[in-house]
């Protein structure tokens, strides 16, 4: 069985550093905002999960 948690590493669309992050994606498909670790701008991460547990985050600005 695959964990529920998952590591992910992302380019932040404000100040292009890349960053690791966890992902919860016990809770399925989400949209939620979380702050850049290096620039503190607000990201919105659209998590989609897949029925077989695997999973594709997108990441944009909050004036994408």
């Amino acid at each position: 069985m695959k964990s529920m948690w998952d590591f992910v590493e992302i380019m932040c669309p404000y100040c292009g550093e890349f960053q690791q992050t966890d992902v919860d994606i016990s809770a399925g498909s989400q949209d939620y905002w979380q702050d850049c670790q290096v620039c503190c701008c607000p990201i919105l991460f659209e998590l989609t999960v897949d029925g077989e547990q695997g999973f594709r985050v997108i990441v944009k600005r909050d004036d994408d």
